[in-house]
């Protein structure tokens, strides 16, 4: 582990980002828990609700939905890409030598 701002500071900033994709999708659900309920409570009006009002909500709703399955589907494109740089970051890492190997050999030149 490079305490110089290195690896530590690029592994902080994944758990950071990833702890942001999680606030994310727990919004998300929670969106859809909201949508699905109004869904419910419009269906359960039994024509209490008028017409148009009606038709208002669940077009709302239909908008809801929509937008949470395009925010879970980014949200595993999301999560995708940080596994992938993930690899590619420790991939990179295993190839380079150790910063103490590079300035013992210039040196020695």
């Amino acid at each position: 582990m490079m305490y110089g701002g290195g690896r530590l500071n690029f592994d902080n900033r994944l758990k950071a980002i990833e702890a942001n994709l999680d606030d994310l999708q727990a919004g998300a659900e929670a969106c859809s828990r909201a949508a699905n309920k109004i869904d419910a409570d419009a269906v359960k009006s039994n024509g209490s609700l008028k017409p148009t009002l009606r038709r208002s909500l669940l077009d709302h709703v239909k908008d809801l939905l929509t937008g949470v399955r395009d925010q879970r589907a980014l949200v595993r494109e999301l999560r995708r890409s940080i596994t992938e740089l993930r690899q590619e970051e420790t991939a990179r890492r295993a190839v380079r030598p150790p910063r103490d190997v590079d300035t013992a050999a210039s040196r020695s030149r």
